[in-house]
């Protein structure tokens, strides 16, 4: 049995007639660029989070660009990223004409923390950005606390987190900006790019519906806003995330039930990230010395696997990060090895798998 480790093309029947029906939908009725559609995602996902003025863009990277670009950040100021972010918050600080510094690990929660925010903090930066990372949240009371101290905006990158609850509490709530990406393998998936950012201040997110189109504020045609840019969500794409909203909270929660039992398969063995009670799953990533004899094992039973991220931002040449050393980062990277946990994983699959879990022995090989 060969299992990718994802398979975004597979929906279940009622899914995948919702979706045929809303791409058939704008294809007949229009209009092809914003309107309705976009419109009226942009509510359900606001109503679906609890966050206000929700603005849809063309990909998650382009919601980091539009957030930095709204909030009103310095030319060339500093923005604290994570080190393991995958680069994706770090290359959209250098596209917006800012300077990604990098932030280490905590090594207890393997997690960014006002502390490691504190150490990589310098005079010229003016927002921190939190990623929480692989569907699990990053606990943000000390970093908001920490933050507002320093008088830095805060934005919280949810591309990997829809659905994701904290106490009630949808994340994305604490900070100044929301960033959601809707990529095809994320929990919410279109079937291209997408993104979002949602904004606590009316304002900010009026600029932002300015620049995600040229900059035109007042009018068509007239560019009143600088650095505007053309990233507006897709109608297509807005009406199949529409229809695809309903079925978040239950492909998230077959996400947990894959990602549970990966955990009790490695029992005694190995780690799986995060808190069990919270996560959304959108990785199920074991942490392991024996990274590599595990990947190689569940190869040799045809199980696909995966690492995010298997290169740290400040690594990366083409990003020119600037910071201190990230040690726990860079040993954490090390450690990491993502499993296939995606909801339309057969029963047939996940046994297979969690067989596959079971029978290995770390340093057998």
């Amino acid at each position: 049995m060969r299992v990718p480790a994802a398979a975004p093309a597979r929906l279940g029947d009622a899914e995948a007639r919702a979706v045929r029906e809303a791409v058939e939908r704008v294809l007949r009725d229009g209009p092809w660029i914003l309107g309705p559609e976009v419109e009226g995602f942009e509510e359900a996902f606001a109503r679906y989070t609890g966050l206000r003025h929700a603005v849809g863009v063309g990909n998650g990277t382009d919601a980091l660009v539009v957030a930095f670009t709204a909030l009103g950040l310095s030319p060339g100021a500093g923005v604290l990223v994570a080190a393991d972010e995958g680069g994706y918050a770090a290359t959209a600080a250098r596209i917006a004409g800012l300077v990604p510094v990098v932030m280490d690990l905590d090594p207890a929660s393997l997690t960014v923390t006002a502390s490691t925010a504190e150490h990589a903090h310098r005079p010229d930066v003016e927002a921190v950005v939190v990623t929480h990372l692989h569907g699990d949240a990053v606990p943000l009371d000390g970093i908001d606390a920490w933050r507002r101290r320093r008088g830095l905006a805060l934005v919280e990158d949810c591309a990997q987190a829809h659905g994701l609850r904290v106490d009630g509490r949808h994340v994305g709530g604490t900070g100044d900006a929301a960033t959601f990406s809707f990529y095809p393998t994320k929990n919410l998936g279109a079937i291209g790019d997408g993104g979002l950012v949602a904004f606590a201040d009316e304002e900010v997110a009026e600029r932002a519906r300015a620049l995600r189109q040229y900059g035109w504020a007042e009018e068509r045609f007239r560019v009143d806003l600088p650095h505007g840019r053309n990233t507006r969500l897709d109608p297509l794409q807005a009406a199949v995330l529409s229809a695809r909203l309903p079925h978040l909270d239950e492909r998230n929660a077959r996400r947990r039930a894959i990602a549970d039992r990966w955990r009790h398969a490695l029992s005694g063995r190995a780690a799986l990230w995060g808190d069990p009670l919270t996560t959304v799953a959108h990785h199920a990533v074991v942490v392991t010395v024996d990274r590599d004899d595990l990947a190689r094992h569940l190869a040799g039973h045809g199980v696909e696997t995966a690492v995010h991220y298997p290169h740290l931002v400040g690594d990366m040449p083409g990003l020119r990060v600037e910071g201190r050393g990230t040690p726990v980062a860079a040993d954490t990277s090390r450690r990491i090895l993502s499993l296939p946990c995606f909801p339309e994983l057969t029963d047939e699959e996940v046994h297979h798998v969690e067989t596959a879990l079971r029978e290995w022995e770390p340093g057998a090989q």
